[in-house]
């Protein structure tokens, strides 16, 4: 399969940037989800936007083996990232018909192969404008010298011919998984965990350390024999890494080589994407899988070399488990069976070996910014369905404080710092993505968090809604003359509520007319159909996120309050039914209790007089007092 650039403009290798440019009004460094996020958004509002990547990968782990993504419901899905989504599902219509199997297995487009998923990006960057330049790695920024914040006025890149790029910008992002851009501009940031004693987060460690997340591979494999290239053994294989599988089989505490044969005690998690392909990922609830323990911690701060071997040790490992598991004669026939059937794919990633560029980097460093993000910060709110408001947000999230380990005393012992704990859908504020003393840069991947809270932020749906906001923010802040810090956020939340992103989570209003919704037959244990749930228009839903993110929908439902039936379930194998008591009910008609605090809500959160909402419904409400608070607001 060959995936055309469709116009984008690449300056690698072969076309190195002369020494100096005319200065871009934005610099996006890294080419993530996020990063593509910053770019097109900034791109459409009008900036010139040069996207630059330290290696030859767009897409970052999205196309580079994370071949469906994290989060809990279809409803926390706004903005960019679904316009993504829609990208992949229109990409398989296209190639193979509206009703084919393809479309049919891609979920809505939230399950995808590596190279289309880059297919996508790459369209959504050509279609902007948006000028990328590849294999530059950035080695130092320039600043002002005056006292007080600093802007950053140019950034200098190591050109992969041994030469240096002197690229000047008016406002920076970095949108790297590592932090390398904020680190090169002096920006304070952090590598590891905190004690409980610094954020008062019971996940915490009783002492900090500089442990970050266990890295692994998000391996690409096929069963298509036309396809399918054998999985050779590495020349640095060490059986001995792996041998100690066959002890936990014999104790039972490994059942089967995948979750497709044991849902319970597996080495690898397999799920299936479209073409006869699978995104292989690491197991953390059982002693051996991909990831591998101790050996990531100096990644987020090493340099080229340090990466690189680092890199390498985890695809030999990876390769080696894989072939030990297809090939030792000591394994289970059954075992040996079901691995043998994956190879790799000849038509992914045919510049890197057929195996993927973008090592899974969990958590790099982090920015100590203008506000930190913690543990608190997902909490629910006392007596409330919600978690605690953030009434400045520019993004949610819907998934889970997740943590694959951070270190392991022993190859044999289990992970220290693991977890797993279920949360609210919850509010991102702008502040996490400003840096001290920095005026024109603004950081929505190596974000101001602590250990624990970024182990909630750090899925690619909530980064690339941050990368949306930090694009429309950058636009912002060039257009008014603004320091990064005093962008008007208020206006910000508008722009990303016309454009269908979210600020608050409400499960049953989406930003189009209706709500897509895969149906998931539990006893074929297949996708099966999309069904229509009903929406809202527009207009409705630009009112709820804006109000909401106000304040107007804590209260609504308690923490004990029944679910509605409708939440109950799954939607597909990986992903559940929306978000139960977070609905917002625009149909129902207002009682007077609520008319009576969204009065005084209108008027003390927003300055607003409203006139009595009548036999309004809820819906009809927040409509009337956000154009109330519209007509207020226009000069």
């Amino acid at each position: 399969m060959r995936f055309a650039l469709l116009g984008l403009v690449l300056l690698s290798a072969c076309g190195s940037a002369p020494p100096e440019q005319p200065a871009t009004d934005l610099l996006v460094y890294g080419a993530t989800p996020s990063g593509v996020a910053a770019a097109v958004n900034g791109a459409r509002e009008g900036l010139s936007v040069l996207l630059v990547q330290p290696d030859g990968h767009i897409g970052g782990l999205a196309s580079g083996g994370l071949s469906n993504t994290d989060f809990k419901s279809f409803e926390a899905l706004g903005g960019t990232f679904r316009e993504f989504m829609q990208g992949v599902e229109d990409h398989y219509k296209a190639a193979h018909g509206p009703d084919s199997q393809q479309v049919i297995d891609s979920v809505l487009g939230g399950y995808y192969e590596p190279g289309v998923a880059r297919a996508v990006f790459e369209k959504m960057l050509a279609e902007a404008g948006v000028e990328v330049l590849l294999n530059h790695r950035v080695l130092q920024t320039q600043a002002t010298a005056a006292q007080g914040p600093r802007r950053i006025e140019s950034a200098d890149f190591a050109k992969p011919d041994g030469g240096l790029a002197h690229l000047r910008a008016r406002f920076f992002i970095d949108a790297t998984y590592e932090g390398d851009l904020i680190a090169a501009s002096g920006v304070p940031t952090r590598v590891g965990c905190e004690a409980k004693s610094e954020y008062g987060e019971p996940l915490a460690f009783d002492e900090a350390n500089n442990y970050v997340q266990t890295y692994n591979f998000r391996v690409c494999l096929t069963e298509d024999p036309a396809n399918r290239m054998p999985i050779e053994k590495p020349a640095d294989y060490d059986r001995s890494r792996y041998a100690p599988i066959l002890g936990y089989i014999a104790e039972g505490s490994l059942k089967s080589l995948s979750q497709l044969g044991d849902p319970r005690a597996y080495v690898l998690k397999v799920r299936r994407i479209p073409n006869a392909k699978a995104d292989f990922n690491d197991n953390f609830h059982t002693p051996i899988s991909l990831s591998i323990e101790n050996v990531n911690h100096p990644w987020p701060t090493g340099g080229p070399q340090v990466r690189q071997e680092i890199f390498d040790h985890y695809k030999s490992y990876s390769l080696g488990l894989f072939w030990f598991l297809a090939n030792d004669e000591e394994l289970p026939a059954d075992w040996r069976e079901e691995m043998s059937r994956w190879g790799l794919p000849r038509d992914e990633y045919a510049d890197s070996g057929h195996w993927t560029p973008a090592l899974y980097v969990r958590e790099g460093r982090r920015m100590v910014g203008r506000r930190v993000f913690t543990q608190n910060d997902v909490a629910q709110a006392p007596g409330d369905a919600r978690a605690v408001l953030q009434p400045d947000s520019v993004a949610i999230g819907d998934y889970s404080l997740n943590c694959h380990g951070v270190w392991a005393p022993s190859p044999t012992e289990p992970q220290i710092g693991h977890f797993g704990v279920s949360i609210p859908p919850f509010q991102v504020p702008y502040g996490v993505m400003v840096p001290p003393e920095v005026e024109n840069l603004l950081a929505p991947v190596p974000v101001s968090a602590s250990h624990v809270g970024f182990s909630a932020i750090r899925m690619e749906p909530v980064w690339t809604a941050l990368g949306q906001a930090s694009g429309l923010g950058a636009a912002q802040a060039l257009r008014q003359g603004l320091a990064a810090a005093n962008v008007d956020v208020t206006a910000l939340q508008l722009r990303l509520h016309e454009l269908g992103a979210m600020t608050i989570y409400a499960s049953d209003l989406a930003a189009e007319r209706t709500i897509p919704r895969p149906a998931w037959d539990p006893a074929g244990g297949a996708f099966q159909a999309r069904v229509q749930q009903p929406g809202e228009a527009s207009d409705l839903f630009r009112a709820a996120q804006f109000l909401g993110t106000k304040g107007f929908f804590h209260g609504l439902t308690a923490a004990d309050a029944p679910a509605e039936p409708e939440s109950q379930g799954r939607s597909t194998g990986q992903w559940g039914l929306r978000r139960p008591r977070h609905q917002v009910e625009p149909d129902r008609p207002l009682d007077p209790a609520l008319a009576a605090r969204w009065r005084e809500l209108a008027r003390t959160a927003l300055g607003v007089e409203v006139d009595d909402l009548g036999s309004s419904t809820r819906g009809e409400a927040l409509v009337a007092i956000f154009h109330a608070w519209l007509a207020q607001r226009r000069p």
